[in-house]
């Protein structure tokens, strides 16, 4: 099964950061029963809120009014907060989300009533108020698209049959300080065309209601339109899929697989209350030639939010995707971090992957060949990846912007670890391995009593699975030097052999040729340039995966006739540690030797 660009863009956490947002609105006099709206950059006025400080009197509950426009694009939002006990009040959107740098900008026609003055401050607000008032924000999201591309699927986007968007990004909710509680009574309304469904990371249909903190509102995903909605129950645990039905599988058949990932790892995490969940999936860009596949998540509160190229099959890809998406439950939320959480990206990223992988294999879901080709390809690309000696402060710096070099090497250098350290800690006498501590620090985590830094792992480690931990840590994670593997880190079932392998190299500019269809950035000298690709090729037709021992096939039209191009998308050789069953491996060298 060929495999086409299945990339992770796994959002543990709201990774929100200044961005230098600019003003929105002007001030202006007030009109009756108008706020007063400015700006003001002086940060100390947030101390303003403290000053307002008195009991709660009674719960306080947060009401959204969601309303779609697929004539322009954008989404209204109408969000009523019911204060208690307080003068005044902190409410704010992300900064930034994702591949969006000013979440705020997004955010128009702003209009706030029954407060007595509002004061902004990057992407928080002051709202001065009666004690206990309630007061309600209008605005509108415009989004600089209409339809969902690769490079923006964090955009809050309606389309002409759907709308997708994550809370990060459009929601305006409660900013911690003061009295403000932490958790909310949370209404959701949405105003819908005929036909349309609708569901949330938290609810299923037109009116929702929960008791929610205000970072998983934030943190969630709302999907609206012409959707499929199916839900069932295995083992007490209850997994609703809601997906534009545009792809090559049904939804009860995704709903089954996921039923069947959520039981197996569970039972590794020996979780005895997993919530209901909710996975999403939306078509974006263009459908692909047959045996291709693009996918991408974002592992949410209580949910996995899917993206997928029209008519895309269910296969390896989809279910790797899923498994890691679902690992964040634990890691990332439950164990979370604390700020900068880019320091303990090879953590989130890096041992969900490992886990991820390894439950797949463990509980029988994948054979031998899935498990090893998913693995040998990941360390195939750590040893290419031209990041492989960069710090985490520089990885978590440049996540985004660099993110098929400094964002995957957080993934590469976590799963590397987690392989070496679980051989190490077994070696050592821990019979769980690596287990050993990451389970011990699920528990700690459920009980309040851990989070996430680079010291808090090193202490934890050291204590859990010996001294030799602190000094590996010191060289593999702060130092950043090359890991290397035993041959025996996976034993018995399979065992490690230095080979030579070729670095995948398509000879041209993936992103840039697919939405042109024509050939743009051939490589001169590349496998492809060698094969006849040359630039300016009119694409009609590819077979495109990751895997260097698999040949690219394209369809060039040149004039009026249809040439196949193929060849094998190889760059540099180098020596590199692939896994393979012990028993092929014996009988090999048996081979070998007669």
């Amino acid at each position: 099964m060929d495999l086409y660009a299945a990339s992770r863009r796994a959002c543990p956490l709201d990774r929100g950061r200044s961005a230098g947002a600019r003003p929105l609105f002007g001030s202006g006099r007030a009109g009756r029963g108008r706020a007063r709206i400015f700006t003001n950059s002086a940060f100390a006025v947030l101390a303003l809120l403290f000053t307002w400080h008195a009991a709660p009197l009674r719960a306080e509950t947060l009401t959204y009014t969601l309303e779609p426009l697929p004539q322009t694009g954008g989404i209204r939002v109408e969000f009523t907060w019911a204060t208690a006990g307080r003068g005044g009040s902190l409410m704010g959107v992300s900064s930034r989300w994702g591949n969006i740098t000013d979440v705020p900008a997004l955010l128009g026609d702003f209009v706030v009533q029954g407060a007595k003055s509002v004061r902004r401050d990057g992407a928080r607000w002051i709202v001065e108020h009666d004690r206990g008032a309630s007061f309600t924000v209008r605005y509108e999201v415009k989004p600089p698209r209409r339809d969902f591309d690769w490079s923006d699927t964090h955009l809050p986007i309606t389309t002409r049959t759907f709308f997708h968007g994550m809370g990060n990004a459009f929601l305006l909710v409660p900013e911690s300080g003061g009295d403000v509680p932490r958790e909310f009574d949370v209404i959701l309304r949405w105003k819908l065309p005929a036909g349309w469904r609708s569901v949330c990371s938290w609810g299923v249909g037109r009116s929702v209601g929960a008791r929610v903190a205000a970072t998983d509102v934030r943190h969630s995903v709302y999907l609206a339109g012409e959707l499929v909605v199916e839900k069932s129950e295995q083992e007490g645990r209850s997994v609703t899929v809601a997906m534009v039905d545009k792809f090559g599988f049904r939804a009860p058949r995704f709903l089954e697989l996921a039923h069947r990932v959520i039981a197996a790892q569970c039972e590794f995490m020996v979780e005895k209350n997993f919530p209901e969940f909710v996975i999403t999936a939306i078509p974006v860009g263009d459908p692909l030639p047959d045996g291709n596949t693009r996918a991408s998540g974002s592992g949410l509160y209580h949910s996995f939010a899917l993206y997928l190229a029209p008519r895309s099959q269910m296969n390896d890809a989809i279910e790797h995707l899923f498994a890691h998406e679902l690992f964040h439950h634990w890691n990332g939320r439950l164990l979370g971090a604390a700020k900068p959480e880019e320091l303990v990206y090879w953590w989130i990223e890096g041992f969900t992957d490992y886990y991820a992988l390894r439950i797949l294999h463990d509980s029988r879901l994948w054979g031998d060949e899935l498990f090893l080709k998913w693995l040998n390809r990941h360390i195939r690309e750590y040893y290419a990846n031209p990041a492989i000696g960069e710090s985490n402060e520089v990885i978590g710096r440049d996540f985004w912007k660099r993110r098929d070099t400094a964002g995957e090497m957080a993934y590469q250098r976590g799963l590397m670890l987690a392989v070496r350290w679980h051989a190490m800690a077994r070696r050592a006498g821990v019979a769980d391995g690596l287990d050993s501590l990451f389970l011990a620090m699920i528990q700690r985590a459920r009980q309040g009593a851990f989070e996430l830094t680079n010291d808090a792992i090193r202490t934890a480690g050291a204590e859990r699975l010996g001294r030799w931990f602190a000094a590996e840590f010191d060289q593999y994670v702060l130092a950043a030097n090359t890991i290397e593997l035993p041959e025996d880190a996976l034993a018995p079932a399979f065992r490690g052999r230095v080979v030579n392998v070729f670095e995948f190299d398509l000879g041209f500019d993936r992103e840039k040729s697919l939405r042109s269809k024509a050939a743009v950035g051939v490589v001169k000298g590349s496998a492809a340039a060698r094969a006849g690709l040359r630039e300016g090729d009119k694409l009609v037709g590819w077979k495109l995966h990751g895997d260097p021992d698999q040949k690219i096939t394209l369809d060039v039209l040149r004039g009026e006739n249809t040439r196949k191009i193929s060849y094998f998308p190889r760059g540099e050789s180098r020596s590199v540690m692939q896994f393979r069953p012990a028993g092929a491996m014996n009988d090999a060298e048996s081979a070998g030797s007669r």
